[in-house]
């Protein structure tokens, strides 16, 4: 399961909890007995209908996984000489009483933030912080993850490689040093093809910049030291990610535009290194983020998230000096259950003060819940553009992905129950075409087996739901926690 996937899990899984409602079947009504599930097996269809690959999901012991990714051949036609089959996951677990700690890649994290490192990252089906697939456990931690990655499930792309995963994580008192090596098998897409595939344009002079002759994606192993307090929050956060890369991002990042560096590269100047500091102060949380040129310092940043009466806010400076002027800054409104209402960017007016009436408002996110307190629609920009919907007992039904120009989904997912678990989740979409009668047609359908494993999430090595812009909690905001 990719990370992004697992931070938009966690909401959506607590919808489908039995503290959202208790326990559920797929006609609503309520069950006396609770159980957890895990996927058993799936298949994926194409835009015309047609079942191109399933996906069998094994679990030998309780600290194995494995999933076999079964794909017809070119004559579309199961059982033939011309079908495939591949390990698409392979997860390898130790006993333990903490799983990994997750924080960013920072490898992954830097093509993120380039125009076309994105494009790159997205080429080849990967997140932003890699393409780690396994879930977090209870009682265990991951040890190896093995890999394989098809533009089978993205219609748009043609790819194929594998990747391995080694994870090792030390932990004692109060600090924690995580270590993760990747490998990569079959991944030579050059810097030159993804610049291609980008077609960026740009005034600013790429010529100081000579392409490397390095793969887009090389091996690379990133390490995170943390240090915690009593109650467990981050007290100073270490990431390292040294690959190849590391050196050519040395040699250029001193004296060249950092822009020109981070288009021609396809990642920024703080890929290889950055250092974050907290401090906890009674209703405020300050966090320094040392930024780096290469392994050279280049500047520090400090922000600061404040709990109000009906808001978290998050600016720039210090919690006494309050955000600096002629800056931006976020506000997350909550309800009186604590639940954020809305994600608000402010700048200031022309007094140049913060929180004064001609400061100027928008409205970025916006999250309305029902009467039962369960989330019911997402806005983007005053555009709904996502839906939730509930059986009787309160297990989440339906969520409608929908375009703000209508209200007809162009994906929709559908959730059934067993025992208040899990039973079939299926996804449906549409081409944007207007003229196509709007139907939705089946490309997933992932059904779950009773376990006896209580997964403290929604187990899925491919995207179910939408991934994007689930309401953060108040903890969250006021911990800083990091994407992982």
């Amino acid at each position: 399961m990719t990370t992004t996937l697992r931070d938009s899990l966690v909401c959506l899984v607590a919808l489908m909890a039995a503290g959202c409602g208790g326990g559920s079947s797929s006609s609503g009504g309520a069950d006396t007995q609770t159980t957890s599930s895990a996927p058993s097996q799936a298949w994926f269809y194409d835009a015309d209908g047609a079942q191109v690959a399933r996906m069998q999901f094994q679990y030998p012991d309780e600290l194995t996984i494995n999933v076999q990714l079964h794909s017809v051949g070119p004559d579309m036609t199961w059982d033939t000489g011309d079908d495939t089959s591949h390990p698409y996951l392979q997860c390898q677990y130790m006993s333990a009483p903490t799983p990994l700690l997750r924080y960013p890649d920072l490898y992954f994290h830097g093509m993120a933030g380039s125009p076309t490192g994105a494009t790159g990252l997205a080429a080849l089906g990967l997140s932003n912080n890699g393409p780690m697939k396994c879930p977090i456990r209870n009682g265990r931690r991951l040890q190896q993850e093995s890999g394989y990655v098809t533009g089978l499930l993205m219609p748009a792309f043609d790819f194929a490689y594998s990747y391995h995963i080694n994870a090792e994580l030390e932990h004692f008192g109060r600090t924690a040093t995580e270590v993760i090596g990747y490998e990569f098998v079959g991944l030579d897409t050059t810097v030159a093809e993804v610049l291609a595939l980008s077609e960026f344009t740009s005034d600013i002079d790429l010529t100081t910049v000579d392409e490397p002759d390095l793969p887009a994606i090389v091996d690379h192993t990133q390490t995170n030291t943390v240090s915690f307090d009593a109650e467990q929050r981050p007290l100073s956060i270490d990431l390292a990610a040294d690959s190849a890369w590391t050196a050519v991002l040395e040699e250029y990042c001193m004296d060249t535009d950092p822009i020109a560096v981070s288009i021609k590269l396809l990642r920024g100047c703080s890929s290889a290194y950055q250092a974050r500091s907290y401090r906890y102060l009674d209703d405020s949380v300050e966090q320094d983020t040392q930024r780096y040129n290469g392994s050279t310092s280049a500047g520090l940043y400090t922000y600061t998230a404040t709990r109000l009466a009906d808001r978290v806010i998050v600016h720039p400076g210090t919690a006494d000096a309050g955000p600096e002027s002629e800056g931006d800054y976020e506000s997350y409104l909550f309800n009186e259950s604590e639940q954020v209402t809305a994600k608000v960017r402010s700048s200031y007016g022309k007094d140049g003060i913060w929180g004064t009436e001609d400061d100027q408002q928008e409205a970025r996110e916006t999250y309305h819940y029902d009467q039962n307190g369960r989330l019911s629609e997402v806005g983007h920009f005053g555009s709904i553009i996502r839906k939730y919907g509930y059986y009787n007992d309160g297990k989440l039904k339906r969520v409608d992905h929908v375009h703000s120009e209508s209200d007809v989904p162009w994906e929709r997912t559908l959730v059934s129950y067993r025992q208040g678990a899990p039973a079939k989740i299926t996804v449906q979409s549409r081409e944007d075409d207007g003229n196509d009668g709007y139907v939705l047609q089946t490309r997933i359908v992932m059904e779950f087996a009773p376990s006896e494993e209580n997964w403290p999430e929604l187990f899925s090595p491919v995207p179910l739901f939408p991934e994007f812009r689930t309401p953060p909690s108040i903890d969250e905001l006021m911990r800083f926690q990091p994407i992982r």
